[in-house]
């Protein structure tokens, strides 16, 4: 696992996390431009690090909690902005559970808010990563043309963007480990309170639509959060095309929880 950092070790420290099945590239455009505004950890995770093509991701726990380990050591356990994209809101639930750290505002962007299923034998799990988890590794693992095309389509991003966000190098462990250790596991919202929680969303594609298919039965239970939906953007694509932009809304979300 490795750790990307610009900017100044003066300002305030913003972690972004990475999507699944891609690398920390696909957002380090954006983090070096908010390096200019903060002090900027870029996470590089095992199995998906070009400059680490042999480690392999073992789960989003072991993630988080050494994450956790290095902002403790570097940073004094002071985070003001944790983002993550897509599965990396996965890791940043785990960083949420973290008591060490003190989190000011938290931006999940695509955060997919459906559990998986309610599966406990070794042997029930190992059945559904195949199907489920082999689904995505034959699309985006391996992806020729035809899936290139698909994926810009469903994520609202461009052919270009495919190409560049996209790590082909994993191997099937670590695209399984991803989804393993997280089967039989109910996400707990009531995280949200540790910090001031932004729900980000760009709807250009379908597959954030189907992500946040469960915010109105989040919304009824009272959980505290602020939603903020890009109808012109696609999946990650604030992070991913438009850098500036992303700069902007992160430093708008953080003075917004100072307030």
């Amino acid at each position: 696992m490795k750790y990307f950092e610009f900017g100044s070790a003066s300002d305030p420290v913003a972690v972004i996390l990475h999507g699944g099945g891609a690398s920390y590239r696909g957002a380090e455009p954006a983090a070096r431009l908010l390096g200019e505004r903060f002090h900027v950890v870029l996470v590089a995770y095992d199995g998906f690090n070009p400059s680490e093509p042999d480690t392999q991701f073992k789960s989003v726990m072991d993630e988080a909690q050494r994450l956790g380990d290095y902002i403790v050591e570097r940073c004094h356990g002071q985070i003001a902005v944790l983002y993550a994209l897509s599965f990396g809101c996965r890791v940043l639930m785990e960083v949420l559970k973290d008591e060490r750290l003190t989190i000011q505002a938290a931006i999940a962007d695509g955060m997919s808010l459906r559990d998986y299923p309610n599966i406990q034998s070794k042997l029930g799990k190992d059945i559904y990563c195949f199907f489920f988890t082999g689904l995505f590794y034959a699309i985006m693992a391996h992806p020729g043309p035809l899936r290139k095309r698909f994926l810009a389509r469903v994520t609202g991003r461009k052919r270009s963007e495919v190409d560049r966000v996209l790590y082909t190098k994993a191997t099937w462990q670590s695209w399984k480990n991803q989804d393993y250790w997280l089967i039989g596991k109910k996400t707990d919202y009531s995280l949200f309170e540790r910090t001031h929680m932004f729900l980000w969303y760009g709807i250009r594609g379908s597959v954030d639509r189907r992500l946040s298919a469960n915010l109105d039965r989040l919304k009824a239970t009272g959980t505290p959060f602020e939603l903020t939906v890009f109808p012109d953007l696609g999946h990650g694509g604030l992070a991913g095309e438009y850098p500036a932009r992303f700069v902007e809304e992160v430093a708008a979300a953080y003075q917004k929880s100072l307030n």
